[in-house]
C-alpha cells in the first residue's frame, strides 16, 4: 500500500518495515504453531508488545490516546495477515475501540483507550443465526424494568475474540420489529455477569470466536452506550472499518502464499528441470501476482473512504469485500494445487495460508452479500 497522503510516505514506510521485521523474527511459521498452544489460543506477550509498539492505538482519535490514521492501520493488518496472526488484533483495534470512541461520551472513550493500552479485551456480540450476514438482524431483546434497569435476553453467535473478552458489546433491540435498522441498543457488558454464558470455538483458520448467550442478564443504565434506539449507524461503520482492515489482512495473506508458491515453484524439481522453467506455471504465477495487486489497490481506496459520508463508504467497503473475497479464495486454491498434495498438510505454511483466506471469504459479508449491498445502494 503506498499511501494516498504523500506527506506521511516514511513514516508509513517506517511502521510497515518495523511490522515486517517484528512478524519475521518473532512470528514464523514455527513460532506460529507454538503460539496456538498457549491458553485462548494466543500470545499474551505478543498482545503487550502490540500495546508497546502502539499497534492497538492506530486511527483512534487523540482523546482515546489513538495514532496514525486510517491507512496506518490497513498498512499493519496486511503485515499482520501475512505473518496469519492469531492475536484478537481484528476485534479489538479495528472494530471494538473505533466503535467506543465513536461513540462520543468519555466513559465510552476510556473503554476504547484501556483497548489502545492493551488493558482491556472487548468483543461486539452484534451477529445471530438467524441474520447470517446481517448485523442488523436481532432478535435479542433488552427491555427496561420498572426498576430502571435492562434486562437482555438473546443469543449471539460467532462473536470474534469473544472468548478472551472481558467486556462483550452487545448489540440489542430495545424497539421495533426483528430487522429493523432502528430500535437497536449497544451494552457493555462485563464477562463475568450473572445470566451470561460464553463458549469459545477455534475456527478452522486458528482465530478465536464465541457463542455469547443472555437468560435475563440485568444492567444499570449506565451500562447502554449511547442513545437508545440509535446504535446501528456507529455499529456499521464500525463493522465496515473492521471488514476493510479484514480485505488488508487477506492481501498479506495472499501476498505470503504468493511468495511460498513461488519459491516452492523454483526449487521444485520434475523432470529434471524446476517447475518455473514451465511456461504455463510462469504465466499462473503472474496472474497471481497481478491479483494480489488489484486486491491491494482497492483495499487502499476503501480505507481511504472510511472518513467519507455513509453511501460513499460502504459502497467502497463493499467493492473491496466482494473482489478481495474471490480474488483471495482463487488464489489460495491456485497456491495449494501448485504445490500439490503436500500443499494440505498441516506442516505446509501455505495451507494455512488457503484455510486463512477461505475463511476471510465469509467473514463480515460474502462476496454475494456485499454485491447484494451494493445494489441496494444504487
Amino acid at each position: 500500500m503506498n499511501g494516498y497522503d504523500e506527506d506521511r510516505f516514511d513514516e508509513r514506510q517506517m511502521l510497515q518495515q518495523s511490522a515486517r521485521r517484528f512478524v519475521e523474527r518473532e512470528y514464523g511459521f514455527a513460532q506460529r504453531k507454538a503460539v496456538l498452544t498457549e491458553p485462548n489460543g494466543f500470545s499474551r506477550a505478543h498482545w503487550r508488545t502490540f500495546a508497546e509498539l502502539g499497534w492497538l492505538a492506530l486511527a483512534l482519535p487523540p482523546a482515546c490516546g489513538g495514532l496514525g490514521d486510517d491507512l496506518d492501520q490497513a498498512l499493519l493488518a496486511e503485515e499482520l495477515g501475512r505473518a496469519l496472526a492469531v492475536e484478537p488484533w481484528l476485534a479489538n483495534a479495528a472494530l471494538c475501540a473505533p466503535l467506543l470512541a465513536a461513540c462520543g461520551a468519555v466513559r465510552h472513550a476510556a473503554l476504547a483507550e484501556r483497548i489502545s493500552a492493551g488493558g482491556l479485551m472487548a468483543a461486539l456480540a452484534a451477529f445471530e443465526t438467524q441474520g447470517r450476514h446481517d448485523a442488523f438482524d436481532v432478535a435479542t431483546r433488552a427491555r427496561r424494568g420498572d426498576d430502571a434497569h435492562w434486562r437482555i435476553d438473546g443469543t449471539k453467535t460467532l462473536v470474534l475474540g469473544g472468548g478472551c473478552a472481558d467486556v462483550l458489546l452487545v448489540l440489542a433491540r430495545t424497539d421495533g420489529e426483528r430487522r429493523d435498522t432502528h430500535g437497536l441498543t449497544l451494552f457493555a457488558v462485563p464477562a463475568a455477569t450473572p445470566g451470561m454464558a460464553v463458549e469459545a470455538h477455534p475456527t478452522y483458520d486458528d482465530r478465536q470466536t464465541a457463542t455469547v448467550t443472555l437468560r435475563r442478564v440485568t444492567l444499570s443504565d449506565e451500562a447502554r452506550i449511547g442513545e437508545v434506539g440509535d446504535a446501528w449507524p456507529v455499529v456499521q461503520a464500525a463493522i465496515d472499518r473492521a471488514t476493510v482492515m479484514a480485505c488488508a489482512e487477506a492481501v498479506g495473506t495472499m501476498a505470503r502464499a504468493f511468495e511460498l508458491t513461488r519459491e516452492y515453484a523454483v526449487t521444485r524439481r520434475q523432470f529434471g528441470r524446476s517447475l518455473s522453467a514451465n511456461q504455463v506455471i510462469r504465466h499462473r504465477l503472474v496472474d497471481l501476482y497481478v491479483s494480489i495487486e488489484q486486491a491491494r489497490s482497492i483495499t487502499e481506496a476503501a480505507a481511504a473512504a472510511l472518513r467519507a459520508d455513509d453511501v460513499t463508504r460502504m459502497r467502497a467497503v463493499s467493492y473491496a469485500k466482494a473482489f478481495v473475497s474471490g480474488a483471495g479464495r482463487a488464489l489460495g486454491e491456485d497456491a495449494v494445487q501448485l504445490h500439490g498434495a503436500i500443499g494440505m498438510t498441516d506442516e505446509m505454511e501455505v495451507g494455512h495460508c488457503y484455510k486463512r483466506l477461505a475463511a476471510h471469504a465469509n467473514l463480515f459479508g460474502d462476496a454475494d452479500w456485499h454485491l447484494a449491498r451494493l445494489d441496494a445502494l444504487e
